[in-house]
């Protein structure tokens, strides 16, 4: 595999129409050498071999170059400064977060493996490898384990070798342990030249999803997209589910946004429509109902959901900040200004050395500002300098009459945005480096004095612990903000939860307040068990399931809800629902069995005198007293229900 030198202006503005075309088939990556060298640090060999069959890789100098180039881009989508960035297909420019610049901060290699990460992923979602080269063939192998923080699977082939399976080429972002595990038997097409694995199936189809998961059985979901009213959820990676509002709370002043966060695994319930179509249902799931195993994402591994276990999105940080404060701590920063200079450019050089830009913006705009001190400190030396480009502020040269040193000033600057401090330090110290011998002696010739240099080594400190200091604000927002984020997804759940069991929360107990508008205790139970119909059953599948004109209320059914609070109450009125409509015969959860006379499973049923049989169903499970309920089965057909009764409770 090779990759294009961009080394001319008409190198540059073909590379920048070609990032701009919406219509480029495959990823670009941009890869930029450090100022003053044409060799990049990034291992762009490797680039080229591992992802030069589904992107193109293209290396440009810092300085001149990358300059024009970011003229020609949206800001912030310029590379420079021996960084490297993947501009994927369509949009390239649509989102910041999409396009990440990967700086080496003294480890290339971790640089190069972001790279290749980005590159596949972008290629991967723009189909390429669903187009088999003729190098692809089938092979069968064993999943030995996990490497690279889990994002690669080591695979042994059937025929021998190994291979690896790529996060990015499954079913990004979620992780690889998620659907696949060690020991497991898998299939997949092989790349033969690269050793990419690729395991990803085909999504299931309805049918097979409704043969899994009978109508009213509970599931685990992913909810992949959240809005005010509307939620997507996944019981494949790549199989949806829109719903709304009114199938996660009957509460109509309720938002989906504040019942549910992205990432969150979800128990729902799959309904099986009149049309043959599935809907997702969470508004009646109690807590205690039977949860069905997730699909497996890859055949013969692991359900690729679990209760609990929410899909959190990957914060990413371009340096560990402890290393960089390090960094920043150590270097003997010398930053003055040369007579001849405005102040202006005073405030420039200050700028750069509290880790801001030239310009005063949150990050740099483009190579010139990264070494605009070092440019500064020469200005004895007759260095040809670029000219800046439009709408850009760099430190200008002029001429100097005396050589007479003066300390600069530093203007405080406001803590800087997560990118900003880490691109402008690693820019600044790979350059001061590099260049701090010779400055002190240009200043030395200059007609600086010990005291001179000791007052810009002390402005210089200063500025440094100012970097420093919005590091670790920085480190401590993102903590602060990590922590926020989960108390978040707790409320959210815990108030998600509560609709459940009130669905229409009200100051008083709901239950109570209907109790005392009926004189009759029997009206109430019916008037109860119709509410929970309309609530439980959908309007598509109240034909399915009609609650009986007539059926039988026991002379103690009344008299057993007595003692329950409205969470149970509102169980135990879903049970009857689903008892006199019939469902409870889909509903597994239920464990709807016959009581028998005694204990023994050989016991014969416990008959009535006229023949009616005594049925037994949950209500609670894994609670202390967990309810139940029991009920006849009338020789017509009918039923009646008897009484609700706790767990060691065996009394028709």
């Amino acid at each position: 595999m090779v990759y294009t030198r961009v080394d001319n202006s008409v190198a540059v503005q073909q590379l920048a129409i070609g990032l701009h075309d919406s219509g480029r088939d495959r990823p670009w990556v941009v890869v930029s050498s450090p100022f003053g060298t044409a060799v990049p640090e990034i291992g762009i060999e490797q680039l080229s071999s591992q992802i030069g069959d589904v992107t193109r890789v293209f290396l440009i100098e810092t300085g001149e170059l990358t300059r024009q180039l970011g003229d020609l881009l949206p800001p912030q989508f310029q590379v420079y400064g021996s960084a490297g960035r993947s501009y994927p297909v369509g949009d390239a420019f649509a989102t910041l977060s999409r396009s990440r610049l990967r700086f080496t901060h003294g480890d290339p290699q971790h640089a190069t493996d972001q790279l290749v990460t980005d590159a596949l992923a972008h290629a991967h979602q723009a189909g390429l490898f669903a187009l088999a080269p003729a190098s692809v063939i089938t092979v069968d192998g064993t999943v030995k384990g996990f490497m690279l923080g889990g994002s690669r699977a080591l695979v042994e082939l059937d025929g021998g070798g190994m291979a690896t399976v790529w996060q990015e080429l499954t079913y990004p972002p979620v992780p690889l342990d998620w659907t696949l595990k060690p020991g497991q038997r898998i299939r997949g097409a092989l790349d033969a030249p690269t050793h990419r694995l690729n395991v990803e199936n085909k999504p299931p189809t309805t049918t097979a999803i409704a043969n899994r998961y009978p109508h009213g059985s509970i599931t685990l979901a992913l909810v992949q997209k959240v809005s005010a009213q509307r939620a997507v959820l996944a019981l494949h990676p790549h199989l949806q589910f829109t719903i709304t509002r009114a199938d996660i709370s009957a509460n109509p002043l309720d938002k989906v946004d504040a019942l549910l966060s992205e990432g969150d695994v979800v128990a729902a319930r799959v309904i099986h429509l009149p049309s043959g179509a599935l809907h997702l249902c969470l508004s009646d799931v109690d807590d205690d109902e039977t949860v069905l195993p997730s699909l497996c994402a890859v055949r013969n591994g692991p359900p690729w959901l679990q209760e609990n276990r929410p899909l959190l999105p990957l914060v990413e940080e371009d340096e560990p900040t402890a290393q960089v404060v390090d960094l920043v701590e150590s270097l003997p920063v010398v930053e003055p200004t040369v007579a001849g200079f405005t102040p202006a450019d005073s405030v420039c050089a200050g700028r750069i050395a509290a880790g801001g830009s030239a310009s005063g913006d949150a990050g740099p705009a483009d190579g010139a500002e990264a070494f605009a001190l070092a440019n500064l400190l020469e200005a004895r030396a007759p260095l040809p300098r670029p000219s800046p480009g439009p709408g850009r502020m760099h430190a200008v040269r002029r001429p100097a009459t005396t050589a007479t040193v003066i300390p600069f000033r530093v203007t405080p600057t406001p803590a800087p945005a997560p990118h900003s401090a880490l691109q402008s330090t690693q820019l600044s110290l790979a350059e001061a480096k590099a260049r701090i011998t010779r400055l002190e002696t240009q200043l030395v010739e200059a007609g600086a004095t010990d005291s001179d240099l000791a007052k810009l080594r002390e402005q210089a400190r200063s500025a440094q612990l100012q970097l420093r200091d919005a590091l670790v604000e920085l480190a401590t927002l993102r903590h602060t903000v990590a922590e926020l984020r989960d108390d978040q997804r707790a409320q959210r759940r815990m108030l998600r939860e509560s609709r459940r069991t009130a669905p229409t929360p009200v100051a008083a107990s709901e239950y109570e307040t209907r109790r005392a508008q009926w004189e009759d205790p029997a009206g109430w139970v019916r008037h109860e068990i119709l509410l929970a119909w309309v609530d439980r059953v959908p309007e598509s599948d109240r034909e399915e399931w009609p609650l009986p004109h007539s059926y039988v209320l026991g002379e103690r059914f009344p008299d057993s809800l007595a003692g329950l609070d409205d969470g149970q109450l509102a169980k135990a009125f879903k049970a009857s629902v689903d008892v006199l409509t019939g469902r409870v015969k889909t509903l597994t959860g239920r464990h709807l069995h016959a009581l028998r006379q005694g204990a023994g499973p050989a016991d014969p049923h416990l008959l009535r005198w006229d023949g009616a049989r005594c049925m037994r169903v949950s209500i609670e499970q894994n609670t202390p007293a967990a309810r139940r309920m029991h009920f006849w089965q009338l020789p017509d057909g009918g039923i009646e229900l008897g009484r609700i009764v706790t767990h060691d409770d065996m009394e028709a």
